[in-house]
């Protein structure tokens, strides 16, 4: 059974929110970058905002580190639990090919925003992949659902900028059922291990179509 994200996020800093009752139990404000090197997809630049519940408890335990390199110990720890889930991200070519990822992340940490806190980091892919004739989708999501991954902001919070002229990217929503978000709104903290497909289905798709 994989890991809740919620879990490998908070479980080196000791919290589970007793208050919520439905899934979702957490919540994650995503923005996400293509990154492009000599029209070939290199990878994606991710920041991830947690819920101000879920953050308060983490700026708790940063303030009590004792200094920089404390600090740095959490969010390492942290990203390896989070590389070990492959980034909780799956990209497929138009094949239906899953592409593999690079195992180090580039410009990885953690900050404070404000009242929250702010996860950041660029995972690459294994090898560049050609944009020319290929198409891919990008999913994020926690697979229990525990945590709900958002892009928040819409087509805002996902920049295709980098894509050249026989590209382009959007933004694409899920089509949940009322049966299905009812039973999410079912399992309460106790079954985050319940149902490990859920999340899947409730998870924005950032697609890249090139010509």
């Amino acid at each position: 059974m994989r890991k809740s994200l919620f879990v490998i996020i908070f479980s080196i800093c000791f919290i589970f929110a007793e208050s919520v009752a439905a899934h979702p139990h957490a919540f994650i404000d995503m923005k996400s970058r293509v990154l492009v090197e000599n029209n070939h997809l290199t990878g994606f630049s991710m920041q991830w905002l947690l819920d101000e519940p879920s953050s308060s408890q983490v700026l708790y335990d940063l303030m009590l580190a004792s200094d920089e390199k404390a600090k740095q110990k959490l969010s390492d720890e942290i990203m390896q639990n989070i590389i070990a889930e492959h980034y909780f991200s799956y990209l497929f070519n138009r094949r239906g090919e899953k592409i593999k990822y690079s195992a180090k992340p580039l410009h990885y940490g953690m900050r404070a925003e404000g009242t929250q806190v702010l996860y950041y980091f660029d995972f690459m892919l294994s090898e560049p992949v050609a944009l020319k004739s290929n198409s891919f989708i990008l999913s994020t999501y926690d697979p229990t659902y525990y945590v709900a991954m958002l892009y928040d902001k819409g087509e805002k919070s996902a920049d295709f900028s980098a894509l050249p002229q026989n590209c382009r990217g959007e933004l694409q929503q899920p089509i949940v059922s009322s049966e299905l978000k009812a039973y999410a709104l079912s399992l309460d903290k106790s079954q985050k291990d319940e149902d490990d497909t859920l999340g899947k289905q409730f998870a924005q798709q950032v697609v890249i179509l090139c010509d």
